[in-house]
């Protein structure tokens, strides 16, 4: 499956673990479509199809299988993965070290959406991990959270 290129406005980040787990789910999805398949097949040979509440189970079942699949192929076409930043700045792997406004500091890990586990790991498509992306230390980010703007400095960063 080909991939995208970054300037694509589809574009997934993802490291290259990103990618193998991306890639590994899409083979666990569609290993069960044969027994999904196979159990549709069964219930329709019951007969009755408005009274067959099995048959409707199973096709929904199979829609929602087929619509996960669908999904995780696009993302993984539109993947580009993003190695290691050289120059200092916060990235996708980036292991950041931050100081909130009230001076309280933590580590947190820049992540794709894929990886994403707050609080330590920060998806770059969050609006906390698009206001951290591409800094450097002494820089600070200031985004929108429900409870009002949040300023957080970047006090070290480890590709």
């Amino acid at each position: 499956m080909k991939m995208a290129d970054a300037n694509n406005s589809e574009a997934v980040l993802v490291t290259e673990e990103d990618l193998q787990k991306m890639q590994q789910r899409l083979v666990e999805l569609n290993a069960q479509v044969p027994a999904l398949s196979q159990e549709l097949n069964r219930t329709r040979a019951d007969g009755d199809f408005s009274e067959n509440a099995p048959l409707h189970a199973a096709r929904e079942e199979m829609s929602k299988l087929q619509s996960a699949i669908r999904d995780l192929e696009a993302q993984i076409h539109n993947a580009v993965i993003q190695g290691n930043r050289t120059d200092g700045k916060t990235g996708l792997g980036s292991k950041i070290r931050i100081k909130d406004a009230n001076g309280k500091e933590r580590e947190i890990v820049l992540v794709s959406h894929v990886e994403a586990n707050p609080p330590t790991h920060i998806s770059i498509e969050s609006p906390m991990g698009e206001a951290l992306f591409d800094l450097a230390p002494g820089d600070v980010a200031r985004f929108q959270a429900p409870r009002g703007e949040i300023s957080l400095e970047i006090l070290d960063v480890t590709n």
